[in-house]
Order: structure tokens, then sequence, then C-alpha cells
């Protein structure tokens, strides 16, 4: 092996540690974002469940125009 290869070799290695790491760090932040995306649905499905409820009780809750 020439001392030209090698130095490619060691170059290739270099470049897919990185990629590796920079997949693996890419990998960690979309799990991340995947639990905050449930997290903000679930938020959202609460939110919607507080505004329908008033809406239904409030008018059950009106007297008529006469009283």
């Amino acid at each position: 092996m020439t001392i030209e290869n090698s130095e490619r070799i060691k170059e290739l290695e270099t470049k897919s540690i990185f990629q590796e790491d920079a997949i693996e760090r890419l990998s960690k932040e979309v799990r991340l974002q995947q639990i905050e995306i449930i997290k903000l649905k679930d938020d959202i499905d609460q939110l919607m469940n507080t505004i329908k409820e008033p809406e239904s009780s409030s008018k059950n809750d009106e007297k008529p125009p006469h009283y």
C-alpha cells in the first residue's frame, strides 16, 4: 500500500466517522421533534375540547329571552 493510498483511506475513514456522527445527531433531533409533535397534538386536542365544552354548557344554562 502506498502512502497516497494510506492517506486516502484515513481521509475516507475520517469522513465516515463524521457522517456517522451527523446521522446520529440528526436521528436524535428527529426523535425529540417527534415527541414534541405528539405533545403539541395532545395539547391542541385538549384545547379543542376545552373550547367545545363551554359552548355546549352555556347554551343549556341560558334562559330564554322572555324571562
